[in-house]
């Protein structure tokens, strides 16, 4: 999953060295150069078409590793299905498509959506799902091939881990410490427990704990107020608390 994942964190870390604006500027470039530029919609005048197109490369391009987070759990998710190996979908083109895709629904929509968030993960996960289908297609021509039944991760049982993530999760207000998310046993852990959560709660504690947004900024791309963010936030951080406090009281069986 993602935490797991060092591809997301050597991105990350990657994006972070360098100006944010100037992989925004690149990312802008390759989107003018890649999405056929379609003939303004009758429902959109000039001004609302250049609103609407200074939204996805300002404010959509910020959700950019949110959008990234989602893709890699997705590709994780096709694979645990069978659809597609590990190392077929590449995660980077996957999410530049997303925002291809998101151009060009931008001009078809009546007005934008109100929680712009949500409806780019939808994008994000459709297009990793056709993808995978494509890949998967491509294996079987001409042959049935049947899924594999996902699998729950193994419980982790480790008291000493669960015990530092505890400790990081006191203050809901605090960032997840970098230290703590380069341990490998923490990422584990963290992915099981996220996996667990509905969508929207993982995606918006993740904005704020990991990508570090203040209230407002969340806010402006899920339609929610500053107040309902932080209340949810700190729901799931008070959640993920005592899942973890569940796991390290809970007796364990002896092996005989």
């Amino acid at each position: 999953m993602v935490f797991q994942d060092p591809y997301f964190h050597a991105l990350r870390r990657r994006l972070q060295a360098a100006p944010y604006e100037e992989a925004r500027r690149r990312l802008t470039e390759r989107l003018a150069e890649t999405t056929p530029r379609l003939p303004g919609p009758p429902h959109l005048t000039p001004d609302e078409i250049a609103e609407r197109e200074k939204w996805l490369y300002r404010e959509g391009l910020d959700l950019y590793l949110p959008i990234l987070r989602t893709v890699l759990r997705a590709i994780a998710r096709e694979v645990e299905a069978g659809l597609v190996e590990p190392s077929e979908l590449d995660p980077e083109e996957l999410t530049f498509a997303t925002y291809q895709r998101a151009r060009s629904e931008l001009l078809e929509r009546p007005q934008l959506p109100r929680d712009r968030f949500a409806w780019l993960r939808r994008l994000a996960l459709d297009t990793v799902h056709r993808a995978a289908l494509a890949r998967h297609a491509e294996r079987h021509r001409g042959t049935a091939s049947e899924l594999t039944e996902r699998t729950e991760a193994p419980p982790v049982e480790l008291q000493g881990t669960a015990a530092r993530l505890i400790t990081a999760l006191a203050d809901p207000d605090l960032p997840l410490p970098d230290d703590l998310l380069a341990d490998p046993a923490i990422r584990r852990l963290l992915d099981q427990l996220l996996d667990r959560l509905p969508e929207q709660w993982r995606e918006i504690y993740l904005l704020s704990a990991l990508d570090r947004w203040s209230d407002e900024q969340i806010a402006a791309v899920t339609g929610l107020l500053p107040d309902e963010v932080r209340a949810l936030v700190h729901a799931t951080a008070r959640l993920l608390r005592a899942w973890l406090e569940e796991s390290t009281t809970r007796p364990t069986r002896s092996k005989e």
